[in-house]
């Protein structure tokens, strides 16, 4: 069990800043609080600042657990040895529940030693891209937190400090996974699509989630998600005002420190603000939803957003992974579904859709659906699956001719 958290406290003027806390006491810690004020300060957003804390969290959770003091570590010329520095890169590689696991009686030794490497499978690691961002940031805060050391003169040994503190932080960056270029994800095909559509229907019997609320709000969720493309933020962010049923539109706001918003990782809009249309499917769920589903909540009546708890607050990002987890759980061949998966898919689909087109007038119209801005070409890296669908096409379609 961690000893620290991240908090998110909220300014008068609706901006907020992520801090990470001791849970025993609910006090910030000092160098982290002074490493996000200098990420506010630099313009990065509340979201960016929230990553930045959660990954400085995990290097707080190793030093509490080794009883290191970096304050006392600096007085004496140091900062991390390398078997410090290793037991922070695994905890960055590691998922949650593993870490749970592990302290529940599971040797880190044996884990070790299944396939010769760290991660014992796909489902106690994280994504080397979401290690290689924990380690970053704590790289980042370590840099920063040195040379902060160095200017107050506050670090026995200056020219010692200097080296070590070099040498560690080269030793952690040595320690980053390789990301891969692009995204491997994929949308998914019609069958997996249409098997979606059946297993999130509300009378499905086997319908992984309980009572009449959950399964109709949860139904609306993945229809927004796959009939519009839009990331989960941009979900979590919409507001009843955005929704107008009568012309079938529904708004995609950039609202930048909602001070309606009180979750602790705000929905953001990350692409540009659009205006997109809504079928007849779409506009008879949101109307059910809103006047028979979300009605019934407590506290919807007061909560400006129009996806919300089981208790009528606005839903976190965390409830959107967990609804898809619960997916992979039911039904195995979704494997590898999440909330971004859906805007894959629609991607394909309409890639599909624009057979025959001009191509500059599908990547414009692209964009703008999307979000992304004039000339993107983002496109690229979400429509791999029809790309690859059509290769094969193609590809069946030559051998006919060549081998006739």
């Amino acid at each position: 069990m961690s000893e620290y958290i991240v908090k998110t406290v909220s300014f008068g003027d609706g901006e907020k800043m992520p801090m990470l806390v001791r849970k025993a006491n609910m006090l910030g810690v000092f160098d982290a609080t002074v490493f996000a004020l200098h990420l506010r300060e630099a313009g990065l957003k509340t979201k960016t600042i929230d990553s930045a804390m959660r990954a400085i969290r995990l290097l707080y959770e190793v030093l509490h657990e080794k009883n290191i003091s970096l304050s006392e570590r600096v007085r004496q010329g140091e900062l991390l040895n390398a078997a410090e520095i290793t037991a922070v890169a695994d905890r960055c590689k590691t998922r949650k529940d593993a870490l749970n696991d592990a302290a529940e009686g599971l040797s880190f030794a044996n884990a070790r030693r299944k396939k010769a490497r760290f991660v014992r499978s796909r489902d106690e690691a994280v994504s080397p891209k979401t290690a290689a961002l924990a380690l970053h940031y704590i790289r980042t805060f370590l840099d920063h937190f040195s040379a902060t050391a160095v200017l107050q003169k506050t670090a026995g040994k200056p020219e010692q400090f200097k080296q070590l503190s070099n040498l560690a932080l080269r030793t952690l960056k040595s320690k980053t996974p390789k990301v891969p270029k692009g995204s491997d994800r994929r949308g998914l095909p019609r069958e997996a699509e249409e098997r979606l559509f059946e297993v999130t229907a509300p009378d499905y019997p086997e319908n992984p989630w309980r009572g009449s609320f959950l399964r109709c709000r949860n139904q609306l969720i993945v229809r927004l998600l796959i009939g519009l493309g839009v990331r989960k933020g941009e979900m979590l962010g919409i507001k009843l005002d955005d929704v107008n049923l009568q012309h079938g539109l529904l708004f995609i706001a950039k609202r930048t420190n909602d001070a309606d918003d009180g979750r602790s990782r705000p929905a953001t809009t990350k692409t540009l603000p659009r205006l997109l249309p809504l079928n007849d499917e779409l506009i008879q769920l949101l109307m059910r939803y809103i006047d028979e589903v979300r009605s019934t909540r407590r506290l919807a009546a007061y909560n400006p957003y129009l996806i919300v708890s089981d208790e009528g607050n606005e839903l976190s990002a965390n409830s959107v992974d967990y609804l898809f987890s619960s997916l992979r759980k039911a039904f195995p061949e979704f494997v590898k579904i999440s909330a971004h998966v859906m805007r894959h898919t629609v991607n394909d689909r309409f890639a599909e859709l624009c057979e025959g087109m001009p191509a500059p007038l599908v990547e414009q119209i692209q964009n703008f659906l999307m979000g992304w801005g004039k000339g993107s070409k983002s496109s690229q890296d979400y429509t791999k699956a029809y790309v690859e669908k059509k290769g094969r096409e193609l590809y069946m379609e030559l051998q006919g001719k060549m081998f006739k």
